[in-house]
């Protein structure tokens, strides 16, 4: 029996890591260790509570096997004093047989909606890392005559809850830092574009743009994710030209346009130094090339050229071409999306272009400013 425990704790931990390593994502954790601790039980269902500190009471984060009609009855165990009491202050688990029947409820009214409760029997543990209860992990069961948690059932979920509870710690520290970084890359794109009134907003829109574009081509999220910081970061080598060529309210003479071209390969340069930025920095610096080998700064021609810069290209000249400038008023969207258009073989990947043809028909609300 405990080499069985085991074997299913561990066959748990080991998908859970699984998820951890490739997604990071808390809801995707959550979903995981639920699923699999319904079959490892055999529950009927099962549910993941977070500490709020501030009300000190726990909020439901993820259910697994619930109606939608029962998830408002489930939400309303979170603020419960004898759950509170058990996970949050007395770090114990809580097995109940039959919630109606149980001493610790037999003479309190249990608030729900509706004409029933989605359970009859349940189990939960805390969820505690550093000596601190962060949550409680719960599978419990609608009527079922004679049924009740078993040690078995109790020692499984003790044993995951430690290694579950800093899982998704983990991830939610990794959202907040990934949300953190985007933050400030954002604030620093906007310092760049702020240098060229006329180009205010430019690289926010552009990665709206390649994003839209990299969806029609059915790239995973983490393929997007390499897209959307390119795209965002495509112009930040302009840090590196000259405020009087960024803004000059006129057409750059001939050494001007060429201080301007070298802003890829600056850009590329800033990017290098972060870890695993090869994708990133190659979108940065080949979103000025050209399908037909004739763009810059290397020249490169057709498929050499990066699916991101590939991208970038087109969603960079369809906002650029339609921003007004002091020289030179924008054109129309309908202009812009017939030259795109025109320009596929020679200055665009025509993949490319089909996929931003689909994309601005299909949605037109992202491709307006």
């Amino acid at each position: 029996m405990i080499k069985r425990r085991k074997y299913e704790a561990g066959k748990i931990l080991l998908e859970v890591s699984r998820v951890v390593n490739s997604s990071m994502d808390p809801d995707e954790v959550s979903k995981l260790v639920l699923r699999e601790l319904r079959k490892s039980t055999g529950s009927d269902h099962s549910a993941l509570f977070l500490m709020d500190e501030p009300s000190e009471r726990f909020i439901l984060s993820a259910a697994d096997g619930f109606s939608e009609d029962e998830m408002d009855n489930l939400r309303l165990m979170g603020g419960w004093e004898v759950i509170i009491d058990y996970m949050a202050k007395r770090k114990r688990p809580l097995a109940v047989d039959d919630i109606h029947k149980n001493a610790a409820f037999k003479f309190k009214k249990i608030p729900f909606s509706g004409e029933k409760f989605p359970m009859e029997s349940f189990l939960a543990v805390p969820l505690e890392t550093r000596g601190k209860v962060v949550g409680a992990l719960m599978v419990s069961n609608r009527g079922r005559p004679g049924h009740k948690f078993i040690k078995k059932d109790k020692d499984l979920l003790l044993t995951l809850s430690n290694n579950i509870a800093i899982a998704l710690l983990n991830a939610r520290l990794y959202q907040k830092m990934k949300s953190l970084f985007l933050s400030t890359i954002t604030s620093l794109t906007r310092a760049i574009d702020a240098k060229d009134s006329y180009t205010s907003g430019h690289s926010e829109r552009v990665m709206k743009y390649t994003v839209a574009i990299g969806r029609e081509l059915a790239l995973d999220e983490e393929a997007l994710e390499s897209l959307r910081l390119a795209s965002l970061l495509h112009d930040i080598g302009k840090i590196g030209v000259r405020e009087s060529i960024l803004m000059k309210p006129a057409k750059l003479l001939g050494y001007e346009r060429r201080q301007m071209r070298l802003h890829p390969s600056i850009g590329a340069r800033i990017i290098e130094s972060m870890d695993d930025s090869d994708i990133i920095r190659r979108g940065i610096l080949e979103h000025h090339e050209r399908y037909d080998g004739k763009g810059y700064p290397n020249r490169l021609k057709g498929v050499r050229i990066s699916k991101e810069g590939r991208i970038i290209a087109v969603a960079d000249v369809f906002d650029a071409l339609t921003t007004d400038r002091p020289y030179q008023k924008g054109y129309s969207k309908e202009e812009v999306f017939r030259k795109i258009q025109d320009e596929a073989s020679s200055q665009f990947d025509p993949q490319i272009v089909s996929a931003f043809v689909t994309s601005y028909k299909s949605h037109p609300e992202i491709w307006s400013k």
